[in-house]
């Protein structure tokens, strides 16, 4: 069975790009634009890896990881925060707020790939 990612992203181009690179490398992708949505999807659907940005309407990143990180039955989900945000202060901020790691986009797809299956495999 496939391993699940929620991505979340208010740019439909972040979806655009990211989604097929994901669903090419056998994983099912859940997609929300607001970390509302999100927080919905990841109790319903309890994805494997929440890839998520930092900077969203609503909901900003880092409090959708500490809101996740609070629900028993999402805490051991891993995030992964992917954002243009790459200061040594953000990054920390999100270690900080429950993230496991960082990417920085635009995202590299073959890094992008190697982070995700290093944490959930394949």
């Amino acid at each position: 069975m496939a391993k699940k990612i929620l991505l979340v992203d208010d740019d439909p181009g972040v979806h655009l790009i990211t989604v097929p690179i994901l669903s090419k490398a056998g994983y099912n992708v859940v997609s929300a634009k607001n970390g509302e949505q999100a927080l919905h999807l990841a109790l319903n659907e309890r994805p494997h890896l929440i890839l998520m940005d930092v900077i969203m309407p609503g909901i900003k990143g880092r409090d959708l990881c500490r809101k996740i990180k609070a629900y028993d039955v999402l805490k051991d989900i891993a995030v992964v925060f992917l954002t243009a945000k790459d200061s040594e202060d953000d990054i920390q901020a999100e270690i900080q707020a429950g993230g496991l790691t960082h990417l920085t986009k635009p995202v590299n797809p073959t890094e992008l790939l190697q982070t995700i299956s290093g944490i959930i495999g394949k």
